[in-house]
C-alpha cells in the first residue's frame, strides 16, 4: 500500500481529513500522520503545543501505511461508540 491507496481507502471508510496528515500540510494538533525521514517512514501522533510522539518507523511506505490505517479505523470506532 502507499500513500495514494491510503488516502482512497481512508475516503471510503469515511474518515474525516482532519484526523490525519499524510504529509501534504503541516502538522496540526490532535492527528496523526506519516512523515518522511531520509531513509524512514514514521507514523506519528501529534499532541497539543505542537508535541508530536512517534508510535513507529519503518523502512517501506507499505507498512507505515498500514499502522496507520489501523490506528485511524480504531479511533473512528471508538468515536463512534461514543456517539
Amino acid at each position: 500500500m502507499n500513500i495514494n491507496d491510503l488516502k482512497a481507502k481512508l475516503e471510503i471508510l469515511g474518515i474525516e481529513e482532519n484526523d490525519y496528515n499524510l504529509g501534504e500540510k503541516p502538522i496540526r494538533e490532535l492527528e496523526m500522520g506519516l512523515l518522511k525521514d531520509t531513509n524512514q517512514w514514521q507514523v506519528y501522533q501529534s499532541l497539543e503545543r505542537g508535541e508530536i510522539n512517534i508510535i513507529d518507523s519503518f523502512e517501506n511506505e507499505s507498512d507505515a501505511c498500514e499502522l496507520l490505517l489501523k490506528y485511524l479505523v480504531m479511533r473512528k470506532n471508538r468515536k463512534e461508540r461514543n456517539r
